[in-house]
């Protein structure tokens, strides 16, 4: 799927689910710059940019895994999280946010529409995927 086509549905939850900032989980710098120019007014924020200089240096110093690792933290805490149903880092997130709650692995959630594959009230899942395994009720976390 297309960069535009991810913004544009994640324009299209936005704009029916307003958020206070958007925290965005990228290794590219310009990817991360185009998708806040897209998503202006509201703020976004990355790993490197709430960090002071220090640390950021540190941070770059890390792997490309370890880095993902301090995603993976930040957005399972998230208040709300949204990602994209072809990639398994997005699936296993909202998978893992739904084992650490009340809701558990086993309850209904709903599947509104084409442009929303998973939702539970804290996680949401657009897009579709190409592979019918890779949905966050089918994961064991």
């Amino acid at each position: 799927m297309s960069f535009e086509d991810q913004v544009k549905m994640y324009q299209k939850y936005l704009a029916r689910q307003p958020v206070p900032a958007i925290y965005i989980a990228s290794g590219n710098l310009t990817s991360v710059e185009m998708f806040a120019k897209k998503v202006a007014p509201i703020p976004v924020v990355d790993k490197f940019s709430l960090l002071p200089p220090e640390d950021t240096a540190l941070l770059k110093s890390m792997t490309w895994d370890q880095q993902g690792q301090l995603d993976y933290m930040v957005l399972t805490r998230a208040s709300l999280y949204l990602g994209m149903a072809d990639s398994l880092f997005s699936v296993n997130i909202a998978s893992s946010r739904r084992a650490a709650t009340n809701i558990g692995t086993c309850s209904e959630y709903s599947e509104p529409g084409k442009d929303i594959t998973y939702e539970d009230g804290m996680s949401v899942v657009v897009g579709r995927s190409r592979a019918p395994a890779q949905h966050p009720s089918y994961f064991w976390p």
